[in-house]
């Protein structure tokens, strides 16, 4: 399988061919898909190695061997993304970024990040700023992260959710 078959696969596919599981709350056991990062001073402390795991994953059943999880945050968790596009929402506080991970036969091929607005309920795709403030997002990315989102609420709220943001969709090439 090569990498556009990957992503094809992906955004075409119905949110009830992926079977969904989440690593929070009693019993459920971690995720197993680690972030480790080493500092050598970390908030006063010296050699720290911090952990950070996916909390939620999910399989895709007509071919077990695309996997994806998502969950981990972006830099700080204290940091939140302000910008008029993440928080014209009604809940308007500043938005989170995290990482959508693919893995093929269990090895990590790609990783994006996106947005999470209104309190945690949708999930946005990054914009690009042009020159004039316009913001913008590729089709395959827009499409891709709005699959993510039916695949992660079991819904289809994303096309309100980003007709609010003001971001429109190009047709240029993104990877």
């Amino acid at each position: 399988m090569t990498f556009d078959e990957l992503l094809e696969t992906f955004i075409n596919s119905d949110k009830e061919e992926w079977n969904t599981m989440s690593s929070w709350g009693y019993g459920s056991g971690p995720s197993y898909r680690d972030q480790f990062s080493f500092s050598e001073v970390y908030q006063g402390e010296n050699y720290v190695l911090e952990h950070k795991e996916h909390s939620s994953m999910a399989s895709y059943m007509p071919n077990l061997s695309i996997t994806i999880a998502w969950g981990i945050q972006v830099g700080d968790k204290n940091e939140g993304v302000d910008r008029p596009w993440a928080t014209n929402n009604p809940d308007p506080s500043p938005g989170r970024s995290s990482y959508l991970d693919f893995f093929y036969n269990n090895a990590l091929v790609f990783r994006v990040a996106y947005c999470i607005v209104d309190g945690g309920r949708c999930e946005i795709p990054f914009p690009d700023y042009d020159e004039h403030g316009n913001v913008s997002v590729p089709r395959q990315y827009h499409d891709l992260i709005k699959k993510f989102s039916e695949i992660v609420n079991r819904s289809f709220i994303f096309d309100g959710y980003f007709a609010r943001t003001g971001i429109t969709i190009s047709e240029e090439e993104w990877k």
